[in-house]
Parts: C-alpha cells; sequence; structure tokens
C-alpha cells in the first residue's frame, strides 16, 4: 500500500513539474514577443565619442538610459577604435526610440592575452589605452553619467557626445 501511494505522489510532482516547465517557456515565449522588433519606431543614430576634443581611443561600448518613464527597449551600440558608434535597439542601425536619455560610455582598456597552446601559461592582458587617454570611470555609471542625449523623431547621423 506504501509502494503505491509513493507512485501516486511521484506521478503528481511529475505532473506539477511539467506544468511549470511548460508555464516557464509560455513565459519566456511572451518575454521574447514583447522584445520583438514591433516594439517602439526608431530613428538611426550614428555619431562619435570624443574625449578631451580627440576621438576617443580603444574603442567599448554604449547604451542609452531613458530620462522619463518610457515603453520599449532601449539602444546600445559598439564604439569602434576611431570613437565611431551606430546605435541598434531591434537590428543593426536601427537606431533608438525618441526621448531624452542618460549615455553610458564603457571604454575597451585592455586586450586579452594571446591564445597560448595546451599546457603552457596563459598570457596576459596588456594595457592598450595609455592612462592620459582613458575617460573618467563616472560615464559608465548609470547615477554619475553627466552625458545626456535627445533623440529626435528623425535620423541623426553627426552626434557628438564630448567626454570631459
Amino acid at each position: 500500500m506504501r509502494s503505491r501511494n509513493c507512485k501516486l505522489q511521484n506521478e503528481g510532482y511529475r505532473t506539477l513539474h511539467s506544468a511549470l516547465r511548460i508555464l516557464q517557456f509560455a513565459i519566456l515565449g511572451l518575454a521574447a514577443l514583447g522584445c520583438g522588433s514591433g516594439g517602439v519606431k526608431t530613428y538611426p543614430v550614428k555619431g562619435k565619442v570624443t574625449y578631451k576634443g580627440k576621438p576617443m581611443v580603444g574603442g567599448g561600448g554604449i547604451s542609452l538610459q531613458p530620462l522619463t518613464n518610457q515603453e520599449g527597449a532601449t539602444a546600445g551600440g559598439v564604439i569602434d577604435k576611431d570613437g565611431n558608434f551606430v546605435l541598434k535597439t531591434y537590428t543593426e542601425g536601427d537606431g533608438s526610440m525618441p526621448g531624452e536619455f542618460r549615455v553610458l560610455v564603457y571604454q575597451n582598456v585592455y586586450s586579452e592575452g594571446a591564445p597560448t597552446k595546451n599546457g603552457e601559461p596563459p598570457s596576459k592582458a596588456s594595457a592598450d589605452v595609455p592612462v592620459a587617454d582613458r575617460i573618467p570611470a563616472a560615464y559608465g555609471n548609470p547615477l554619475e553619467s553627466p552625458l545626456k542625449l535627445t533623440v529626435k523623431s528623425e535620423p541623426q547621423e553627426n552626434v557628438v557626445l564630448e567626454i570631459k
């Protein structure tokens, strides 16, 4: 009798586990639909990040943080070694939704060490950006970055973001 009760109890757990797994995938599917390209209209935004009047060296990343309560995904992108960037929200180069944003800039200061063969000690990372060319850490902090950008409801091709 006891083994029959355990068997029924195990089947109940499996049924509950299966139902929870289906619910989990349904929630993930709905979340993915909300992040698709059917969201808020975006406008192309391209530009350059400068530091002390020169293009930011080393490359890095850029992301926008809305300053108001806006619906939709926020934009981000890669900054190349010459300071150029193209924003992306849903697809490559589609830009950003319009609005007021705090801009976060992350600079690549170090490069990874070279790959090694099995059994060899790993190579060390190297600093590619001299200390004098490194941007202040505050520009990568969502609470401190003083950099702001207004994205208009039209393409913006020559945005200059000056880091001081």
